[in-house]
């Protein structure tokens, strides 16, 4: 299983850093992943969501993090399709590609927030539609190098690299999972469900698409002493959460088509604000918090569930620079070394 850094840019209002500091901040924890052996840093892109992200341009912060780094790689998780011409999306991937010398990785969504789509003039009631037409004419971009429109052909440059035609989906709903098989996408999931609902939605897509890869996020924190590991995270971990359930309210307390599921979700998010609690969110699957041996644990019971890639989401957006590091070459040291023991022979993969 391949362990990547998943960042969002949040600013909490406690955490006493300028949105240029926490630029800086997560420039560092790139490198620290990079020299620990993380496979990719994924970006997130959001839109008016005040302090949850800072992260509306993820093409900028992937370029500077080209030139901060050698061997990792960068991704856009994700590019929300409904908001975006696929050219420029096409363009942008292109241009990164050659900037970090072929380690450009994409994955698309509709987005789930109300806020994001109606800021950008989009009814989310239109996002499936548009969705599934800019990504039929990102991947003719992608595999073609030109777009027809007004019956005229127009060559993109630079042309994309042949391997940006693979790529990954947001999913949520079961029907997210069947869409990727469908359009031949890997997936990635997570934080909006807690990890058994995923796994069974996984073990659908496996058997839809068997070679489809999958990943999963997780909120992670680790320190030698335990007790003090969870101390130090919760807060700002339950903050970040408390943000989730905030912005993507509307989604599920309204009737918007397109998102029947999140509807149906609805009753979770009052049941979470009663009893959210790290401990809570470690047993739905969404955080792994303590020492190493805690948070190997975790991550050996997400490996052995068949899965390809955990993306690690570093506390809540309110720990030092200096803790942030740290708990990246203390994983480096104590987790990873262990996680990546080859598995023994007669162990087969294990189904979600």
């Amino acid at each position: 299983m391949e362990v990547d850094l998943f960042l969002e840019f949040a600013s909490p209002p406690d955490a006493g850093r300028d949105v240029a500091g926490i630029f800086e901040d997560n420039m560092a924890l790139a490198r620290a992943a990079e020299a620990a052996g993380f496979g990719a840093v994924w970006l997130a892109e959001h839109h008016f969501l005040g302090d949850y992200s800072n992260a509306s341009a993820p093409d900028m912060l992937l370029s500077a993090m080209a030139r901060e780094t050698e061997r990792i790689g960068l991704g856009f998780a994700i590019v929300p399709l409904p908001i975006h011409d696929p050219v420029r999306v096409a363009e942008r991937l292109a241009t990164l590609d050659l900037l970090s010398h072929g380690r450009a990785m994409w994955g698309v969504g509709r987005g789930v927030t109300v806020s994001e789509l109606e800021g950008f003039g989009v009814d989310p009631s239109d996002s499936r539609a548009l969705f599934r037409e800019r990504f039929d004419a990102l991947k003719s971009v992608l595999a073609t190098g030109r777009i027809v429109r007004g019956g005229k052909s127009y060559e993109v440059r630079p042309r994309p690299a042949p391997h940006l035609s693979a790529g990954w989906i947001a999913a949520v709903s079961p029907e997210s999972f069947e869409l990727a098989a469908e359009l031949g996408l890997d997936v990635m999931t997570g934080p909006f469900k807690p990890w058994p609902m995923v796994k069974f939605d996984l073990a659908r897509y496996r058997r839809l698409r068997p070679e489809g890869r999958s990943s999963f996020t997780l909120a992670v924190y680790c320190e030698s002493d335990h007790a003090a590991a969870r101390r130090r995270a919760e807060q700002g971990l339950l903050w970040v959460y408390r943000k989730i359930f905030e912005v993507t309210r509307p989604l599920l307390s309204r009737q918007i088509a397109g998102y029947e599921h999140y509807r149906k979700l609805g009753w979770v998010t009052p049941l979470l604000d009663r009893i959210l609690s790290l401990n809570a969110l470690e047993k739905m699957g969404l955080a792994a918090v303590g020492d190493p041996a805690h948070v190997l644990k975790r991550l050996r019971a997400l490996q052995d569930s068949g899965l390809d890639r955990v993306s690690l989401v570093i506390g809540g957006g309110d720990l030092r620079r200096d803790e942030t590091v740290a708990c990246i070459e203390l994983l480096r040291d104590q987790v990873l070394p262990e996680l990546r023991q080859p598995q023994p022979a007669n162990l087969e993969r294990v189904p979600a």
